[in-house]
């Protein structure tokens, strides 16, 4: 079992907001879909599902906090701002199960290659993005996660395939989480309640 908080100063899952700038490193569309991730992006509030407390998906919700593993499957446990996730990997040669529902976490299945493990996930439904600011995707969306040991670290990194939208892969940075003892504490309850008195970036004197 090994517990992998999140590197000091990394974002969380819903790091950012409405009319907030893309990151550096933003999912590079196909011209045609420029349009519609503007569209999403400018009416983050009302269009993202994460601010609705629904599930991050992949790769969004990031590196787990904490990874339980036995002979046949690995657990991926997540300290997530929308709730306790959890994430159920096969590794024992098992192919992706047919006739699923999409879902915000997607079908995943593992293998190891050396000392690195390598997370197949698909299946996803719509609803989610990869990254804030509009980046959708489509039922298309592939993402292989690869998860790799050193030392007292745990070396993360994400690659989203979906040709249906995107003009290349995207691939998340990498990111580096230290080995710690620290335990999972349960979450708040995550309501949509106040979901119409968050401030749209819109409404601010200097937008971000």
């Amino acid at each position: 079992m090994i517990d992998c908080p999140q590197e000091p100063g990394a974002p969380r899952a819903n790091a950012g907001g409405a009319g907030a700038r893309p990151a550096p490193n933003f999912p590079k569309y196909k011209p045609e879909f420029l349009a519609k991730v503007k569209d999403l992006s400018d009416r983050q509030v009302q269009t993202d599902t994460l601010l609705q407390c629904q599930a991050p998906g992949v790769p969004r919700i990031g590196p787990p906090h904490k990874i339980v593993q036995n002979a046949r499957e690995v657990v991926f446990l997540y300290d997530d701002v929308n709730g306790a996730f959890f994430r159920i990997i096969p590794t024992d040669g098992r192919p992706h199960r047919n006739g699923l529902p999409a879902s915000y976490l997607g079908d995943a299945i593992g293998h190891f290659e050396g000392d690195t493990l390598v997370v197949e996930t698909v299946n996803f439904n719509e609803e989610t993005w990869l990254i804030d600011n509009g980046a959708f995707h489509t039922k298309d969306l592939k993402v292989v996660e690869r998860l790799r040991r050193v030392g007292d670290t745990v070396e993360y990194q994400a690659t989203a395939y979906d040709p249906s939208v995107l003009a290349e892969p995207w691939t998340t940075r990498p990111r580096t989480l230290k080995l710690t003892d620290q335990e999972l504490e349960e979450p708040a309850r995550c309501e949509d309640q106040d979901l119409e008195h968050i401030i749209d970036g819109s409404h601010h004197d200097n937008p971000r």
